[in-house]
């Protein structure tokens, strides 16, 4: 199996696992994307969606790296639903 198909899967099992049955759509379904970015990201120019990440501390490390590795100036990561998933936002 490919990791891309094997790793919701994991993921789903795991909250499962660990009663957090209301997180599991949230967390099988990762295409669930949010269309427009929210005002104060808009006043910030934080219009690029990255992706998801499971902890703030994951999203603000992704979020990081980009910026050392120069692909972006600037980040903020969003709290999705229950602050279980972080949504990171990029200026470009």
């Amino acid at each position: 199996m490919r990791v891309r198909n094997v790793l919701p899967a994991l993921a789903a099992l795991a909250v499962t696992g660990l009663g957090l049955v209301g997180a599991a759509p949230a967390v099988a379904a990762p295409t669930a994307v949010p269309a427009q970015p929210s005002v104060a990201q808009q006043a910030l120019g934080h219009d690029v969606y990255r992706g998801w990440y499971m902890s703030k501390g994951g999203c603000e490390e992704a979020g990081n790296a980009g910026v050392t590795r120069g692909h972006w100036d600037n980040f903020s990561c969003a709290p999705g639903r229950g602050e279980i998933l972080w949504h990171l936002w990029t200026n470009r």
